[in-house]
């Protein structure tokens, strides 16, 4: 019963971690998006790029890049 016990922490620690790695990606997707926003685009383009930057941040429950 130990052993499972360990077992099952160690793959809770690793679920934890590629959590973290993945709110990572999705964050930095964000500010990429909104980094392109703020480039030399069409107002259609650059409101579609800060729509999907939010939505990103809205899953990983981040606030906006200041």
């Amino acid at each position: 019963m130990d052993q499972e016990k360990r077992e099952l922490r160690h793959q809770l620690k690793n679920a934890e971690q590629e959590k973290l790695a993945l709110k990572g990606l999705v964050k930095r997707a964000a500010d990429e998006l909104d980094d392109l926003a703020e480039a030399d685009c069409s107002e259609e383009a650059i409101d579609n790029a800060k729509a999907q930057a939010e939505r990103f941040r809205k899953v990983i429950g981040s606030k906006a890049k200041q």
